[in-house]
């Protein structure tokens, strides 16, 4: 009898640790997938993944990371069947498989699927920040402009210190009059975030161009431009730019001195006639609340100077150095006024 419990007991111990040690050995072919992917060694990650879906055929992680090194080496038409594997069970992993999915048909020039596949993935996590700007992307190529702009809002709450969001956003609103305003403020947001990058000079140059092209020369001086088209906020926010125009005209003052004094009229104008709103929409709340209180703030310098740098890069880099407490301060004024 004795040994009967202990055979039976040999048995239980041997069945058990069968399943842990496929477990094991599931997980270092997933690391080392991992591992070999971020060294660009895609084919050997690959087939270090398939040796996991032999343990696991059904294992979420290793079909993602599978497609995700068959897109590294470019043949994304062979991530799909993996990508379909994921979303077909409940895990961490679906709503990124959904993205993914949604991207590969965008490239593939079936955008109404990715859109399809997009929306699939938003509601299996509606938390998910980069569905919604990958969405943004598709709708804009499609000539969807509405739709998109309702994905960048849904993008900019969930995360608003996503540079790419906030210039796909300004991008949109410079093409109308009545939206100047909307567009400055994104680039300035853009830049503040990523102030130093390639896409930096595109998109100061487009934030100078938003902010003089209110300022005419004539025969008899400078001329000042009133837009019009919008709702009275608007448009009185739109004149705040027209109206920063007129330190472009005062003599004696420096190029960095101009850009300051402009952004800081329109900062503060907008933030005071985002003050006297009651109904406010997207743009109110998130983009002239914040910038009204850094209108009003000491660190008006120092965010000229990361806004501007790209126009004059070893002075402005220079000038930060020297001013490094009131750079760290500033990061910090940023946390304690973070957008929710």
């Amino acid at each position: 009898m004795k040994r009967l419990l202990l055979l039976l007991a040999f048995l239980f111990i041997s069945f058990q640790a069968l399943p842990q040690d496929n477990q094991n050995k599931l997980n270092e072919f997933i690391s080392q997938g991992m591992k070999l992917h971020d060294l660009k060694k895609y084919d050997e990650a690959i087939a270090s993944y398939k040796e996991a879906l032999k343990l696991e055929p059904a294992n979420s992680s290793a079909n993602y990371e599978l497609a995700f090194s068959l897109m590294g080496k470019g043949d994304t038409k062979a991530a799909i069947p993996y990508l379909e594997k994921v979303t077909k069970t409940k895990n961490n992993v679906s709503v990124s498989a959904y993205d993914m999915l949604g991207s590969i048909y965008d490239d593939m020039g079936q955008k109404d699927k990715a859109i399809e596949y997009f929306n699939k993935g938003i509601e299996a996590d509606p938390t998910y920040q980069r569905i919604y700007f990958n969405a943004a992307l598709t709708s804009v190529r499609m000539g969807k402009e509405k739709e998109a702009l309702n994905y960048l809002v849904k993008a900019l709450k969930l995360n608003p210190n996503h540079p790419s969001s906030h210039s796909l956003y300004a991008e949109l609103m410079a093409k109308s009059s009545t939206t100047k305003i909307d567009a400055i403020l994104a680039y300035c947001n853009f830049l503040i975030l990523e102030p130093t990058s390639q896409r930096s000079v595109s998109a100061y140059k487009n934030l100078k161009v938003l902010m003089e092209s209110s300022v005419s020369d004539s025969k008899n001086g400078n001329t000042i431009s009133i837009g019009s088209g919008g709702d009275t906020e608007q448009n009185a926010a739109n004149l705040s730019v027209s109206m920063s125009g007129l330190s472009l005209i005062i003599p004696g003052i420096s190029e960095n001195g101009k850009l300051e004094q402009q952004l800081r009229s329109i900062f503060s104008s907008v933030g005071e006639i985002s003050a006297r709103k009651t109904d406010k929409s997207f743009f109110w709340l998130f983009y002239a609340d914040y910038f009204g209180k850094i209108g009003k703030s000491e660190y008006m310098p120092l965010v000229a100077r990361i806004i501007g740098y790209t126009a004059n890069e070893k002075e402005n880099g220079k000038w930060i150095k020297d001013n490094e407490v009131q750079f760290i301060k500033f990061g910090k004024w940023e946390e304690e006024n973070a957008r929710k």
